[in-house]
């Protein structure tokens, strides 16, 4: 008799959201699609507008859904990123519970394989793109554009690697890096100086695996050679 436990009732918003959640998990409603209206919910689960309201809040809360107020708005399902990641990384790295380099050298584990991801699917289309991008990391802009531009290619390899959960951490730590980073405001130049990409690049259009793999690793160790300091850096200026 000693094992049994107290039977712990559950919300009704809680159960409205466990299936509101479910239904986005698995499919049923896509990114950009709008959820059933508070009326058509209330009918649908027999409960208080209330619960309803409660539910979709805490939707809204987990960033699962993003409301939009007027005529034509609603409740409207999120594209699932890793922005909450990025976000609480972010937060730990200024309260000095992780290093820059730490962040770092994540990047420089998962970014080669993200390179030769992106060779191996690498269609005539992306190459255009990359090529593109390549040329315009010679532009002069005010940060922190300097910075978008000459992550732009970083991002686009993401897109190409074909798996979407690399996709999802490479670009939260892509921008992890740079939200980091803008808090310093380096000069870009120096930490990142235009042409490091091109035997990335090269490798890429290629269809070269193993070379995009060590051409991105050998950018990446160097940038941290760049960035060596950095850190250190802004903890004196505290």
């Amino acid at each position: 008799m000693n094992n049994f436990k107290p039977i712990k009732q559950i919300k009704a918003s809680d159960e409205v959201f466990n299936q509101l959640r479910e239904a986005i998990f698995s499919g049923r409603f896509s990114a950009g699609d709008k959820l059933p209206s508070e009326r058509e919910l209330i009918e649908k689960f027999a409960v208080s507008r209330t619960v309803v309201r409660e539910a979709i809040k805490s939707l809204e809360a987990r960033g699962l859904v993003v409301i939009k107020q007027g005529a034509t708005g609603g409740a409207f399902v999120k594209e699932m990123t890793f922005d909450r990641l990025s976000s609480d990384c972010n937060d730990l790295f200024f309260l000095g519970k992780m290093s820059f380099n730490e962040i770092c050298q994540a990047r420089l584990h998962i970014e080669p394989i993200v390179a030769g991801l992106a060779a191996k699917h690498c269609t005539p289309e992306y190459a255009k793109l990359l090529l593109e991008a390549n040329a315009n990391e010679s532009l002069t802009l005010e940060y922190p554009e300097t910075v978008m531009l000459r992550s732009k290619i970083h991002y686009l390899l993401a897109d190409m690697c074909n798996n979407r959960f690399l996709t999802a951490i490479d670009k939260s730590l892509i921008q992890l890096v740079g939200s980091i980073a803008s808090k310093f405001q380096p000069d870009t130049d120096k930490i990142h100086p235009p042409g490091m990409h091109h035997s990335i690049i090269d490798a890429v259009i290629a269809g070269d695996e193993a070379g995009a793999e060590q051409a991105m690793r050998a950018h990446l160790l160097d940038f941290l050679v760049l960035l060596d300091g950095i850190e250190e850096e802004y903890r004196h200026t505290q």
